[in-house]
């Protein structure tokens, strides 16, 4: 078809340079000795002032068309007179031959201006072509194709393709189907190129079913049918779901890319539209409480849009567009209009910081006399500055007041706003008591056989205070000292210490008592007998250790057999007597075992034999 096709192209080309030829000459016999360009102007001789833009059809496509020549004139003085080279006086020339025609624009001062413009004769443009690519799936926007153009006056040229690319030679993402490039040169003359992006496999088809936003479903959906396409599908959504259908939707638009198994893509566009009516709550008034607690609130609403009558119900019961003595917090309203369709508005009533007032007080005491003196101060938090502040002695604005011989005390604080807030403080300097006693004993953390106080033995120290006093302080005389109430001690030397507790009551006055506590070297020592004769005449009638310094004392005494004949354990214990289960045991040797513990925290474990003499 090619070699068919460029033989003709080629004779119209020929025939159009034969008439440009002829032309050509007509214009030499015509005393034009300018040589023919592809210029829009081929002379410009302007008159002083006057300047002339030309526009129009320039250039011929085929052998029947014609173009045409339009003169703007600026400049000069008007009215303008035109006389063309063949003797017509119009300003503009239509249905023109391809050539060169030249006008002289005489303004009304004589000034003249010459133009020469050249109509082009017409010139192929061909364009074909040359690569194109199928896409893989009917589905698919995978397929490509080039153009290139062959012969043309030369560029610039305009491309356009019909799914809407522009001045590109090769385009690609095509879906299947039919496209149209169209090439124009400068004189707008041009060409098409037709061609048909075909398939691998079949398209993936779907058809949708969008349930909008009414009154009656207050969330859209949309549900597709799919078909085509091979296998099973995956389904990506743009608001992140891969289910086939979605529900649950607020107005907007969604995407989805539907796959199949073999790769094969479809990428679709939903909107979901609200046909809900246009009903509007305005707030136009909201008063907030000026005190805090207070139950002055109002709230005002306009409501429109719609279709009246409108339903007005709040959270607190009520049904009116007004509302007055609340209190701060929220209120949530729902109006519905004539056809059901409801809004919902919230509007929150606030009040300031609550008003506070703390009262406080502090004493001076006299600790020698008993006297006291009290003072009252007020703390004011919340509200609005500045406060009024009226004492129940009758006292105003002030922070601080001194108090004799009250027992309450009363205070009433006013803000800016007018709220106000009333305290009262009891006072119970008055009734103080002094000379308040304290007391202290002391005994042995571990108890022992011991009734004197040794060296690293720990001692408790036991208080009586009364409830007046709130601090206290020990010293125990070897220069240690101890905050609590109830101290444990080690003495570390012998000698004789003054113990000294003090006391201090809520006014800084203090009681003391001291009492001595004499401590010894600490002695630690076990003494076993080696007979005994439990004869009933008052002398070694048992077998009893003698302890000193000792802890958790434990004895048992075995025959000669191993048979455990007796057992004791503590620090008070009278001994064995040399009977067992209440009968005389006979005369002989009987092994006894011992253990203790130190008071230094040491554990010793002793075994020896004792013989008992009858």
């Amino acid at each position: 078809m090619r070699k068919q096709y460029l033989p003709t192209i080629m004779l119209l080309f020929l025939g159009a340079l034969a008439i440009l030829f002829i032309e050509g000459a007509v214009a030499q016999d015509k005393g034009d000795k300018e040589s023919q360009t592809e210029h829009q102007r081929t002379e410009n001789v302007p008159s002083e002032g006057m300047s002339v833009n030309i526009s129009g059809k320039l250039a011929l496509c085929s052998h029947d068309d014609r173009g045409h020549i339009l003169i703007d004139v600026n400049g000069g003085a008007a009215p303008y007179v035109f006389k063309w080279n063949n003797n017509e006086t119009v300003q503009n020339r239509y249905n023109l031959l391809s050539g060169t025609y030249t006008v002289v624009i005489t303004d009304n001062n004589g000034k003249e201006h010459t133009e020469r413009i050249v109509i082009q004769p017409p010139f192929p443009l061909m364009a074909e072509l040359i690569e194109k690519n199928d896409a893989t799936c009917g589905s698919s926007a995978d397929g490509s194709a080039k153009v290139e153009i062959k012969f043309g006056r030369g560029g610039p040229y305009t491309i356009e393709w019909s799914h809407g690319l522009r001045d590109e030679l090769e385009a690609t993402n095509l879906s299947p189907g039919s496209y149209t490039v169209t090439i124009s040169d400068k004189f707008n003359c041009s060409t098409d190129v037709t061609f048909e992006i075909g398939e691998g496999t079949p398209g993936i088809e779907v058809n949708e079913s969008i349930q909008d936003i009414t009154c009656d479903n207050e969330s859209g959906a949309i549900h597709l049918d799919v078909k085509g396409g091979s296998g099973n599908f995956n389904f990506e959504w743009s608001n992140g779901q891969t289910s086939k259908d979605i529900t649950g939707l607020t107005a907007g638009i969604y995407e989805v890319l539907i796959q199949d198994a073999e790769g094969c893509s479809l990428l679709r566009t939903f909107e979901v539209v609200s046909s809900q009516s246009e009903l509007l709550i305005e707030v136009s008034r909201v008063q907030h409480n000026l005190c805090a607690g207070a139950e002055d609130g109002e709230i005002d609403l306009e409501i429109s849009g719609a279709n009246a009558p409108f339903t007005i119900q709040w959270d607190n019961g009520k049904n009116s567009n007004r509302l007055t003595g609340l209190t701060a917090g929220s209120y949530t309203v729902k109006v519905s209009d004539a056809t059901g369709c409801s809004v919902n508005q919230t509007v929150t009533i606030q009040e300031p910081e609550k008003l506070m007032a703390k009262l406080e007080s502090s004493v001076e005491m006299d600790c020698s006399t008993g006297e006291s003196k009290a003072y009252v101060w007020v703390k004011v938090d919340g509200g609005k500055s500045p406060y009024s502040i009226n004492w129940s002695d009758g006292s105003k604005n002030l922070k601080e007041i001194e108090v004799t011989n009250v027992q309450e005390v009363t205070v009433e604080v006013i803000d800016a706003d007018g709220c106000s807030i009333k305290e009262r403080l009891r006072i119970n300097s008055f009734d103080v008591q002094t000379g308040s006693r304290i007391d202290f004993n002391f005994r042995k953390l571990q108890i022992n056989a011991l009734d004197e106080v040794y060296t690293s033995e720990s001692l408790v120290f036991e208080s009586e205070i009364s409830e007046d006093f709130i601090a206290w302080e020990w010293d125990f005389g070897d220069g240690l000292s101890s905050s609590d109430k109830d101290p444990i001690h080690v003495f570390n030397e012998s000698g004789d210490y003054n113990v000294t507790l003090r006391a201090y009551d809520i006014y800084g006055c203090s009681s003391v008592e001291t009492k001595a506590i004499k401590v010894l070297e600490y002695e630690e020592w076990v003494t076993i007998p080696s007979a005994f004769t439990p004869n009933g005449d008052g002398l070694n009638d048992s077998f009893e250790p003698l302890l000193k310094g000792v802890n958790d004392f434990k004895m048992n005494i075995f025959n000669n057999w191993g048979e455990q004949v007796y057992a004791t354990s503590g620090l008070e214990f009278e001994g064995w007597d040399g009977t067992f289960k209440g009968k005389l045991l006979p005369r002989g040797s009987y092994i006894y075992q011992i253990s203790y513990t130190t008071v230094q925290g040491k554990k010793i474990q002793e075994t020896g034999s004792i013989t008992l003499i009858r």
